[in-house]
C-alpha cells in the first residue's frame, strides 16, 4: 500500500479571517477623499464624526459599495434594520435622500452618467428595506464603533443575520 509523506506536502496557513478594521481600511482606501475623522457640515447642519463613522461601518458589514444603486439599498437596510432610537437625521438621511434621488429620477436626471427611472429607484430602496426586516437582531443605532472594530465581519454578519453584498472583504 502506498503512503503519502505528510511531512512533504505544502501546509497551506489558515486564512485570517477579515476583521470589520481591516474592511473599514479597504473602504477608506477605496474612497480615499470620504471624510474621515472630523465632523462633516452639509449646510447648517453637522453630522457628527461618530455618525459619519456607524455608516461607513455599515457598507462594510453589509458589503454595499459606494456605487449609489448600492447606497440606495443601504439606507432603505438603515431604515429597517437600526433600532428605532436614533438621532433624526438618520431618518432624514433615509427618507430625504431617497425622495431626493426618486425626484431627479422622475425629472430624467442620471447619476454618475447612469439614470435609473422612478421604478428602479423604488426597487433599489424597498430591496434595502426589506433585508433590513430579515435581521436576527435589530443594530444599536447608539453602538460605540471600538467596540466592534476587531470583530470578525464573518462573525458580526452572523450575529446579526446580515447578508454580505460583496464589498470590502
Amino acid at each position: 500500500m502506498d503512503t503519502i509523506d505528510t511531512l512533504s506536502l505544502p501546509i497551506e496557513p489558515p486564512q485570517q479571517a477579515t476583521t470589520l478594521r481591516q474592511g473599514l481600511e479597504r473602504y477608506y482606501q477605496a474612497n480615499p477623499d470620504f471624510v474621515r475623522d472630523q465632523d462633516l457640515w452639509v449646510g447648517i447642519m453637522c453630522i457628527p464624526w461618530c455618525d459619519m463613522q456607524r455608516h461607513d461601518i455599515m457598507h462594510v458589514v453589509t458589503g454595499y459599495s459606494t456605487a449609489l444603486e448600492q447606497e440606495l439599498q443601504l439606507i432603505g437596510f438603515l431604515l429597517t434594520s437600526l433600532t428605532w432610537k436614533r438621532p433624526w437625521y438618520y431618518y432624514a438621511q433615509s427618507f430625504v435622500v431617497f425622495l431626493e434621488l426618486l425626484w431627479q429620477s422622475i425629472q430624467g436626471k442620471a447619476w454618475g452618467g447612469i439614470y435609473h427611472n422612478p421604478v428602479q429607484v423604488c426597487q433599489l430602496y424597498l430591496k434595502g428595506v426589506k433585508q433590513g426586516f430579515t435581521v436576527h437582531k435589530k443594530i444599536d443605532a447608539a453602538i460605540d464603533p471600538e467596540t466592534v472594530l476587531d470583530r470578525d465581519l464573518a462573525s458580526l454578519r452572523s450575529e446579526y443575520g446580515i447578508h454580505n453584498a460583496g464589498a470590502w472583504d
